[in-house]
């Protein structure tokens, strides 16, 4: 991929703090899931059926949306965590 090649969907505006995110992407739809509620890799996948989430939380984050990671009991493993990605700075 070349330098001025850019990912469809994520985009920043020059001079602006203006973030426009294509709802119809992985990366938007996973910005409007992580709106309501923080959500895992296993839920992202399952739920919102994107077979990668991490590459569209990298695109999301390189876009300039915060999102953290938090730790969560495993569901069905006690004593084991998993990470969660939270939404930082939206309502």
């Amino acid at each position: 991929m070349s330098t001025d090649m850019k990912k469809p969907g994520v985009e920043t505006r020059a001079n602006s703090n203006t973030i426009a995110i294509d709802p119809t992407t992985h990366a938007g739809r996973i910005l409007a899931a992580l709106r309501e509620r923080p959500m895992s890799n296993i839920e992202i996948i399952w739920q919102l059926n994107i077979a990668h989430p991490p590459a569209a939380v990298r695109d999301l984050r390189q876009a300039g949306v915060r999102i953290d990671t938090e730790p969560h009991p495993h569901p069905s493993r006690p004593g084991e965590k998993i990470k969660r990605y939270h939404l930082v700075g939206e309502g």
